[in-house]
């Protein structure tokens, strides 16, 4: 999980159809505003501030495979409904694994479906409607240093020393990873063979500090608007050369 923007403006669409519906306006029926225009321009919106990314687990987001997340869910009792159209409560998150499309072949991308299922879910699909106070909000997060790392197994766990010099408590960050799910197998093997291709790619150059440096550059910052999926995982492959190359481009990459 990285650090991401807020979306601070509603979108045309959103503004019209509150406009019109007033007190009486719901997410339910605004998802079906202008025949879901107004909804698919939000999800546009949310996806390219977000460089592509899952809030969540930073898997690629793709037609089949996205959805607003409202970060206070919709069913808690004082602020659900009163943030259910709050465009500061919504980012941009997968369907954590369930889609059955993806059930149908695996291999169009293994990375978005494992059985089980109930063991494999993520992200908001796993949070469902309960309201965590003290899981991480990615919105919130310090753009350095990262206070989730990845192992060469594809783990991910608080980094307690960056989460010291952030201020940000480590068991707030494990909570986060436990409640996302973020260690799902289906995750933890897609991370894994993003460091493995890490390692092909450029295991036999660690030693030379300015190939790396650019080779960071590449796999990092975004192409055409977009990260690559797994970004914490590139990001802790390169280790401090990630950290030199995200703290000269911060505006970039976040």
């Amino acid at each position: 999980m990285k650090r991401i923007r807020r979306l601070s403006n509603r979108t045309p669409g959103l503004a019209e159809y509150l406009e019109i519906e007033g007190e009486n306006a719901s997410w339910d029926r605004f998802r079906s505003h202008a025949g879901g225009r107004a909804y698919r321009e939000i999800i546009e919106e949310l996806t390219s501030l977000q460089h592509g990314l899952c809030g969540y687990c930073e898997i690629g987001l793709v037609e089949l495979d996205r959805q607003v997340e409202h970060v206070v869910p919709r069913s808690d009792a004082q602020l659900g409904a009163l943030r259910a159209l709050d465009v500061t409560n919504f980012i941009a998150c997968c369907k954590g694994g369930e889609n059955p499309l993806f059930a149908l072949d695996t291999r169009a991308d293994r990375d978005r479906y494992l059985k089980p299922l109930n063991r494999n879910q993520s992200c908001g699909q796993r949070k469902g409607s309960d309201t965590y106070a003290d899981c991480v909000d990615p919105r919130d997060l310090p753009a350095l240093p990262s206070l989730m790392r990845v192992l060469e197994d594809g783990a991910i766990e608080a980094d307690p020393e960056a989460c010291t010099s952030a201020g940000v408590p480590a068991n707030r960050v494990t909570l986060t990873i436990e409640v996302l799910n973020l260690n799902a197998e289906r995750l933890r093997l897609a991370r894994e063979r993003r460091w493995t291709a890490l390692n092909a790619e450029w295991g036999d150059f660690l030693d030379d500090p300015e190939l790396m440096h650019e080779a960071a550059k590449s796999e990092l910052l975004p192409e055409d608007g977009c990260l690559r999926r797994f970004f914490t995982t590139s990001r802790c492959y390169f280790g401090l050369v990630a950290e030199q190359v995200l703290g000269e481009q911060l505006d970039a990459w976040i």
